[in-house]
């Protein structure tokens, strides 16, 4: 078994997905997987089927990942989205932190690949609003003091624990990748994990590794974002800075087509009380747990969404430990 599973999520081009795989594939450390999923059908003209494993196309990017996720056994996983560059020594570093059991997630330094000296990502943030945002983004060095407000690595360029994320239940599939990440942070920081920061671990990436979604899309996995972590006693002070954003941001587009389409995301967002809810509960559940590796095939449920696809008991939301 390897140690490390290195899963690329295809994001954007073909281009970008081959200089993704050329970086890694040359930098790689000893006793790794790589497992990558297609976003379409990949000729493989480089015959690289003996050192990749590829994964077809199966729905959403974030149910393409957990698939690849629950392909893989090794102890520790790299999700890495293509238009992601890897230098020598990358994976190395970020396993090294990982010697303390009670850290479930690695974030890795994400620099601008068209411009050397701005971070993207230094790890996601999360205001009780509901906006999830980038660590760091556009400075040229990371402020010490921003780094306690990270909880967890970007979705494009993150390591984890595989039995933490196994425990979860992986990313909920009913993000997009840019909530799903600071959502399973904040499922893994309720179960009492914590979360290592290190610089050493440097990842370059282009533009098409984070791509834009429509603005209904985006509405309403933002307002699922904040619905499903509203947890905790100061619920109304979120509920009304929330509102406050949500104003702003209509008030941004008025006159606009677009501020129809995020109205219309944020109405069907607040209206899933019914898995708000369960999530909610099952949150509720996990503050009681102790931080330990969970026994062979454990797991608590956040959404019954998180299950890999051959699972027959996939769709039950419900927290519980089998």
């Amino acid at each position: 078994m390897s140690r490390l599973a290195i899963v690329i999520s295809a994001v954007g081009s073909v281009e970008s997905l081959e200089s993704t795989l050329v970086s890694v594939l040359e930098n790689r450390p000893a006793d790794c997987e790589i497992v990558v999923v297609l976003n379409r059908p990949y000729a493989d003209p480089y015959d690289l089927a003996a050192e990749v494993r590829f994964i077809q196309p199966a729905g959403s990017t974030v149910a393409g990942i957990n698939r690849g996720l629950a392909s893989t056994q090794a102890p520790f996983v790299h999700l890495l989205a293509s238009g992601c560059l890897v230098s020598e020594g990358w994976a190395d570093a970020a396993l090294a932190r990982f010697g303390d059991r009670r850290v479930a997630s690695v974030v890795p330094l994400v620099w601008d690949a068209d411009h050397d000296d701005r971070i993207v990502a230094a790890g996601v943030g999360y205001y009780r609003s509901g906006r999830r945002y980038l660590v760091g983004a556009g400075q040229s060095a990371l402020d010490p003091n921003a780094q306690p407000s990270i909880i967890g690595p970007c979705g494009i360029a993150a390591f984890y624990r595989k039995s933490a994320v196994d425990l979860a239940g992986g990313l909920s599939t009913r993000l997009d990748p840019r909530q799903a990440d600071v959502d399973l942070a904040l499922v893994l920081k309720q179960a009492g994990f914590s979360v290592a920061f290190e610089p050493k671990s440097s990842v370059r990436a282009l533009a098409e590794a984070d791509p834009e979604v429509g603005g209904f899309r985006q509405a309403l996995c933002d307002e699922r974002l904040f619905r499903r972590n509203l947890i905790g006693p100061a619920k109304s002070g979120a509920i009304l800075a929330h509102w406050c954003r949500v104003g702003l941001e209509v008030a941004g587009n008025i006159g606009r087509l677009r501020m129809f389409s995020l109205m219309a995301g944020r109405l069907v967002g607040c209206c899933e009380w019914g898995g708000h809810g369960r999530h909610h509960r099952a949150m509720t559940a996990l503050s009681d747990r102790s931080v330990r590796a969970p026994a062979p095939g454990e797991r608590v449920r956040i959404d019954g969404s998180h299950d890999a696809p051959a699972r027959k008991d996939a769709g039950r939301s419900r927290a519980q430990a089998r």
